[in-house]
């Protein structure tokens, strides 16, 4: 049985079906691919859609549908004018991506997780800074380690990209790029220039400052200073019921299951940067970057021993504080030259190297009182403290030839890092009625310091054919991986799994060819591969009271990800507009669960022999009238699992089922204003293996964002997310089951209710430019 939320309406739900959502996308898409029209000079708002340019899909520029893979490139404009607010809300119109919150009673903070992409999530997906790595996702942490407000462009390459940037990017990469100085100073007359943004969006009731200043100090050294703050609180979802909906709350009378608990966060961001162009040949970059964020919870005991008024027993007590902290942590230090050559073989060379200590530390303090049998308190004071420091080296070459009637461009190099994980975990308490102080280590998990290596050589060959109307790009990569837990402290293991060193090495190999029919239409074929080794937690890490009693232990016989994906897609380019339609398929070997029940109380992960993930996705963007475009994305994806050879196939539930995000812009630049409005319309899940889980309902919700320069130096942004205060579940959630089944959903630890959307909210942002 399944459960269908309320609050969408009659309406609503009438037309959310999967063929109505396919029907109308596929009528819009068809009526607006433009017909033939005589050639004539493209209005600047013609030009900007047909000018997205990718640096990562091919680590050199390219245009996105020259690219024989799904990109889709999120650019500065877009970022400022929807006043992005992190990396959930970056996403929120891209269907078959997205960004994940959690919360529990041990996890308060209402974390954001890492990127979902074609269902494949957490540290399968590579995030990066510049080319730069982020940390990892553990238990007790997620990913959300970066702020938008300093990027210029943000990439999403679907599907896996193991040739070109190796382990980790078995499901994708999210790319961040930051400002460089000529994104202020090219618009700028004078060799200064200073910028001030802010913005308040309800949902969080977060309010941002960011002011970004650029000076050109002539002979080709330009520098940038950018510095940040916004301070937030918890998120309010107000479509979340109260009562814990068909679950129950068994938080009640303490807290209600529709709120997070109150939540202060304070963070800020700041970079400098300079650029050296001594001549045309050469591009010497330095950057530093700090991002650090502070959040503060303050715990509502929700236990049924924690009390409002005297206890009456001897194992109640009052809460007297109750506070936690997460901190989050990514600096950076980085140089990178780029050299034009153009002499000999080697046409260019860049080079660069970076180094990033990042942290995710957590610090939680609790006092509570006891009146019976005696008036005495008790303190717990719990640090946990993880860090990943990264010092990356790359360098890459391009060399074109001609070769008989064949030209190529060489894309070659050395790609490697050490990665040094640390984990530090310690537990003081206090007993008023005993004067007994306490000071435990590594009450969390058993996680010995280890040094990660990699050390990667790729080579892509673009081969062009039949006066460059075929493009053939094969693609090698020689993946080495080297993971030791032994070089540092090493807390105690359990018996039988004591930590040892594994090296891995592995051949990624890619090919795709890509015809170009006319000058509008081509076609592509892409096969490509990627490898993932499983992480240190997974392999090293034990527990023996995670969840209550619970034990983790590690697996070291855990055996690398892998996955071969087949893609097959068609692109227009059109004098108004483009359009793309893609389908893949995708076999991943030995994938990796976290944290299965593998015995009563006790977790583990552990490989699955296959999982197989096929989908479809359509985008397009079309000037359909003078000034108004139209622009459409949507995803439909299917998979299926096998936990063993033997074991019989279930369903694949982290598939997207089928969504569509359709939108209208309507411009008036003798205004310098714009308005858009967005309708996300999603289907319900259809499968889930367990006959009792929740499946969540389609919806359709709609955003409008609005845009206008009443000077050509102030811009002022405003935005309002489901206009219709719609009541929904995303249709990716799953994991949930219903009320009163065994094993099923707890619902005062991890309240179902607070997965709800959130209802609506308001945005409002301006920045002004000197």
């Amino acid at each position: 049985m399944s459960y269908r939320p309320h609050g969408a309406s009659v309406s609503a739900r009438a037309f959310i079906s999967p063929w109505y959502l396919v029907g109308i996308s596929v009528a819009a898409l068809l009526c607006a691919i433009p017909q033939p029209v005589a050639a004539q000079e493209l209005t600047e708002a013609q030009t900007t859609i047909l000018k997205r340019i990718t640096f990562i899909a091919q680590r050199k520029a390219k245009s996105v549908l020259d690219v024989p893979a799904t990109v889709t490139v999120i650019d500065g404009e877009t970022l400022e004018k929807r006043m992005i607010r992190d990396i959930q809300d970056l996403v929120r119109l891209e269907p078959g991506v997205q960004v994940d919150r959690s919360s529990s009673a041990t996890q308060p903070w209402a974390q954001l997780g890492g990127f979902t992409i074609r269902g494949v999530s957490g540290n399968r997906v590579q995030m990066q800074v510049d080319g730069s790595r982020t940390i990892e996702s553990i238990i007790d942490g997620g990913r959300d380690v970066i702020d938008p407000w300093n990027m210029k462009q943000v990439e999403i390459v679907k599907g896996p990209a193991g040739v070109l940037w190796g382990a980790d990017a078995l499901g994708g990469v999210v790319s961040f790029q930051t400002l460089d100085p000529e994104d202020l100073l090219d618009d700028s007359e004078k060799p200064w220039a200073v910028e001030i943004k802010t913005a308040f969006d309800s949902y969080d009731r977060s309010f941002r400052q960011q002011i970004n200043a650029a000076y050109d100090f002539g002979n080709g050294l330009k520098v940038l200073g950018s510095l940040g703050h916004v301070s937030s609180h918890e998120a309010r979802l107000s479509n979340a019921r109260a009562d814990g909906g068909i679950w129950g709350c068994t938080r009640a009378p303490n807290w209600s299951c529709d709120k997070f608990f109150p939540t202060d966060a304070e963070a800020y961001n700041a970079m400098a940067k300079a650029v050296w162009t001594p001549n045309a040949d050469h591009r010497i970059e330095v950057t530093a970057e700090w991002n650090n964020r502070k959040t503060d919870v303050y715990q509502v005991d929700t236990s049924a021993n924690a009390v409002s008024g005297t206890p009456t027993t001897t194992s109640q007590y009052n809460v007297d504080e109750w506070t936690r902290s997460v901190i989050v942590e990514r600096p950076r230090l980085a140089i990178e030259h780029e050299w034009q050559i153009n002499n000999g073989f080697i046409d260019s060379l860049k080079w660069d190297l970076s180094y990033s200590p990042q942290r995710r530390g957590t610090d939680s303090f609790k006092k509570q009182s006891y009146a019976l049998p005696v008036s005495y308190y008790t303190t717990n004071h719990a640090v946990r403290d993880y860090r990943e420091a990264f010092l990356e080296a790359e360098i890459q070459a391009i060399s074109s030839f001609e070769l008989g009637a064949s030209s190529h461009t060489l894309t070659y190099g050395f790609d490697g890092d050490i990665a040094n994980t640390l984990y530090d975990d310690y537990t003081d308490t206090y007993n008023s009625r005993t004067g007994v102080s306490g000071h435990t280590e590594y009450n969390g998990f058993s996680f010995p310091d280890v040094e990660t290596v990699r050390a990667d050589l790729y080579v892509q060959d673009e081969i062009k054919l039949f006066d460059e109307k075929l493009t053939i790009t094969p693609g090698l990569r020689y993946a080495t991986y080297s993971i030791d837990p032994t070089k540092g402290k090493a807390p105690s293991y359990l018996p039988g799994f004591k930590p040892e060193k594994i090296d891995s090495q592995t051949l990624i190999k890619s090919l795709s060819a890509k015809y170009q029919f006319t000058d509008a239409i081509s076609a592509y074929v892409a096969y490509n591969e990627g490898y993932k080794m499983p992480t240190s937690q997974q392999l090293f890490v034990s527990s023996l009271d995670p969840f209550s009693g619970g034990e983790v232990i590690p697996n070291p016989n855990l055996r690398p990800e892998t996955v071969k994906s087949y893609e097959v897609g068609v692109r227009g380019e059109f004098e108004k507009g483009w359009i793309s339609a893609t389908a893949f398929h995708s076999d991943y070997t030995d994938f990796i669960q976290r944290l299965q029940e593998v015995a009563p109380d006790t977790y583990t992960s552990i490989n699955l022999s296959k999982v197989k993930l096929s989908g479809i996705e359509l985008a397009s963007e079309f000037e359909i009238y003078e000034n108004l475009f139209f622009n459409t994305a949507v995803t439909y994806q299917y998979g299926r699992q096998q936990a063993s050879p033997t074991a019989a196939e279930g369903w694949y539930e982290p598939a997207t089922p089928l969504t569509a995000v359709l939108g209208l812009r309507y411009e008036l630049p003798e205004n310098d204003l714009e308005f858009e409005v967005f309708g996300t319309f999603a289907a319900g899940p259809e499968h889930r293996n367990n006959p009792d889980a929740f499946k969540p309902d389609g919806y359709a919700i709609f955003d409008a964002f609005t845009k206008w320069k009443p000077t050509e130096d102030i811009e002022i942004t405003a935005g309002i997310q489901n206009i219709f205060d719609t009541r929904y579940f995303p249709n990716t959630l799953n994991g949930y089951n219903m009320p009163g089944v065994p094993g099923g959903t707890n619902a005062g630890n991890a309240p179902p209710e607070l997965q709800t959307g959130p209802g609506r909210t308001f945005k409002v942002g301006a920045s002004v430019k000197f």
